[in-house]
């Protein structure tokens, strides 16, 4: 019934790619692929984790399974609004994804003020009205009930670093040999630090990309095509790990490190 895709489960390869390599695979993709109908779009991630970080800093690790919590947005929605409370998981290089589509109200007051998910729907509707209804589908309350058990495992978790970016997604055009495959641009990728307090108080966001660099993510659940591994090595453009919350986090630490070895010079 939900009009948006609630899980996902697919592969998805990240590339870090400067201006000349961005524009190279453009090029590539034209004929075979386009921007969807969605053209460009900001993208706001509300990441979740304990007081001391430890989600994000075991997945740093490289671990053969790994799991976040996040509260994602498109454009600026209000608070009435649907945004998207979702838990990202990955095993042996597959990403797997369960996300639930509520009020931006509904996600903070459940997530931050430990609010039942259904009360925290009811109390805070969807201004769509097919979309409260699909808030509360069945579908959804059990993907719910995964993100509650989520929650009481880590116990404790709090708004941890928010991810902005501009994304461009493109998908198949039709009679292309891309069935399936959808490759993303993200662009002026940048953070701030939710945890910060006090004098470290910063709201403005801070890059993590250098000038005309982006993020390209390659999705798909099976195998890449012929001509999409071509174009990759025509471009000279090769996977690179890049985790746009652990690019943040290390920068938040590297602050603090900086921080902290000023201070020790001072006294």
């Amino acid at each position: 019934m939900a009009s948006f895709t609630d899980t996902f489960e697919r592969k998805e390869v990240k590339y870090r790619l400067n201006a000349k390599q961005h524009r190279c695979v453009l090029d590539a993709l034209a004929g075979r692929m386009a921007a969807d109908e969605y053209g460009r779009t900001r993208i706001t991630s509300l990441y979740f984790d304990t007081p001391s970080r430890d989600l994000i800093a075991r997945s740093l690790e490289k671990p053969l399974y790994k799991e976040k919590l996040r509260v994602r947005s498109y454009g600026t929605p209000l608070q009435s609004e649907r945004v998207y409370v979702e838990i990202k998981k990955k095993y042996d290089g597959i990403v797997y994804k369960r996300r639930v589509g509520c009020s931006q109200a509904a996600a903070l007051s459940y997530l931050m003020g430990g609010v039942p998910y259904e009360n925290a729907c009811a109390m805070n509707p969807l201004v769509d009205p097919l979309q409260q209804v699909e808030a509360l589908a069945s579908r959804s309350l059990q993907i719910a009930r995964e993100i509650d058990s989520f929650v009481a495992r880590y116990r404790n978790l709090r708004p941890s670093m928010y991810v902005v970016c501009e994304r461009t997604a493109y998908a198949p055009l039709p009679g292309a040999d891309a069935e399936g495959l959808r490759i993303t641009f993200d662009a002026g990728v940048s953070y701030r630090d939710a945890m910060a307090s006090g004098k470290h108080f910063d709201e403005s966001y801070h890059p993590l990309l250098g000038l005309g660099e982006v993020i390209m993510e390659v999705k798909t659940g099976a195998a890449f095509p012929s001509w999409l591994v071509e174009a990759l090595n025509g471009c000279a453009v090769f996977p690179s790990s890049f985790s746009k919350y652990g690019a943040a986090y290390e920068a938040v630490e590297r602050a603090a490190a900086n921080c902290n070895s000023a201070a020790a010079a001072i006294a």
